[in-house]
């Protein structure tokens, strides 16, 4: 599934595909570490192109725009999502971080971010973005997203909170039986 957005501030490109490996570009180090572990835990590759075309701020823009792409790309994958798992959760260890993610691809957005993160930047990444990137992700992909991150190093808790996420998309995203929702129909 392929998606561009382009704006008067930013181009992002991105092409996904399942089983590949992922191949990232941003002009921001860290977010770019970040979308790579993201896809790589969700059994997601292909290609990600993402620069600034006019620098307002402190990477605000791209950061936003990235997920903006990314949940329109990942709805679009998705399709009528009837044939999904649908649910996915993961918790995962790393050093002194621990995170949880849980996913609902059932086609209504909603967003929980729990997680202390100081006021820095690491690696050109404001982390205040960290629970704005997930919930702008939530909102365009039509998923309610819960992460929860706890541990000392704020890269660590970021990290794992990202991979996390990703294992919990990869578990939603796998294929299903049938639609499931006593409804009939998801969203």
């Amino acid at each position: 599934m392929s998606y561009v957005r382009e704006t008067a501030e930013t181009y992002v490109a991105m092409s996904l595909k399942a089983g590949e490996r992922p191949r990232v570009e941003t002009p921001i180090p860290f977010l770019t570490h970040m979308l790579e572990t993201f896809l790589l835990y969700a059994g997601l590759g292909g290609t990600v192109e993402a620069r600034e075309k006019r620098r307002l701020d402190d990477g605000h823009h791209l950061i936003e725009d990235v997920a903006i792409a990314l949940g329109r790309a990942l709805d679009q994958m998705l399709g009528d999502r009837g044939r999904i798992a649908r649910f996915g959760w993961a918790a995962v260890p790393m050093d002194d971080a621990f995170a949880l993610a849980a996913v609902d691809l059932g086609g209504r957005a909603y967003c929980v971010v729990k997680a202390k993160l100081p006021p820095v930047d690491l690696g050109g990444y404001p982390l205040w973005m960290f629970p704005h990137w997930v919930c702008t992700l939530a909102s365009e992909a039509r998923a309610t997203i819960h992460v929860y991150t706890r541990g000392r190093d704020p890269h660590h808790k970021v990290e794992t909170a990202h991979k996390a996420l990703g294992l919990a998309f990869r578990q939603a995203m796998s294929p299903g039986s049938d639609v499931l929702s006593t409804k009939g129909v998801l969203g």
